[in-house]
């Protein structure tokens, strides 16, 4: 029986990657590094510090973590506050009436925990998710399943009973090791993602409701 429901956030909830991907090229020009979206899209998904690992075996004149997040934040917030949030189309609504029809509701997102509770309170969803779980307060980040696990237990569900809902190839590889039935939201802002593996993919959230989220759950599980 399915009770729970988990969504990712970046590309799901809300339409950050480009500004994600700006921000890194405004912080990185401080050091006089091009990072190419070539690279960056295989790493959406993923947390933040895989970025830096990848964005440092190719540039080892980046300085620590901690100083570039930092100018990293400073160049997301100057972009927030210039350009807001881009909710995805039927996701204030589709969450509303999930709610309302007794689902749990998790974001397990890559994000920081202090990011992730920022975002959804300022789309107005942030009180219909019972759970908030970020990715960089596990030991793996996605494509390993630790996100999903732990929205689960959270959740204190089983995996047996949940669905998640992804737009990139991270993301739904992390589902598929988890064991949980996936639907793949195609977002041309998210990159050449590849779902295939998810359960079915979608474009659009405006027509999405329980009925068919029901169905694609009770077709791919057991």
């Amino acid at each position: 029986m399915l009770k729970g429901i988990i969504f990712d956030m970046d590309g799901v909830l809300v339409n950050s990657e480009p500004m994600h991907y700006k921000a890194y090229c405004l912080a990185l020009e401080k050091y006089n590094i091009v990072y190419p979206y070539e690279i960056y899209k295989n790493y959406i998904g993923s947390t933040q510090e895989k970025i830096l690992e990848d964005i440092r075996s190719k540039n080892s004149s980046l300085c620590a973590n901690e100083e570039f997040i930092k100018e990293y934040n400073t160049k997301k917030d100057f972009l927030i506050e210039s350009d807001g949030f881009e909710v995805i189309p039927g996701i204030p609504a589709l969450i509303r009436s999930l709610h309302a029809a007794g689902y749990q509701l998790a974001v397990a997102s890559s994000s920081p925990y202090a990011y992730i509770i920022r975002v959804t309170k300022a789309l107005g969803i942030y009180p219909y998710f019972h759970k908030i779980v970020s990715g960089a307060d596990v030991p793996h980040p996605k494509p390993a399943p630790d996100v999903f696990f732990k929205a689960v237990e959270e959740l204190e569900l089983t995996p047996s009973e949940c669905i998640i809902i992804e737009d990139s190839t991270n993301g739904v590889r992390a589902a598929q090791a988890a064991g949980i039935p996936c639907i793949g939201f195609y977002n041309p802002d998210s990159g050449d993602q590849n779902l295939k593996e998810a359960a079915i993919i979608i474009e659009s959230f405006e027509t999405l409701d329980a009925a068919f989220i029901e169905k694609v759950y009770q077709a791919h599980t057991k």
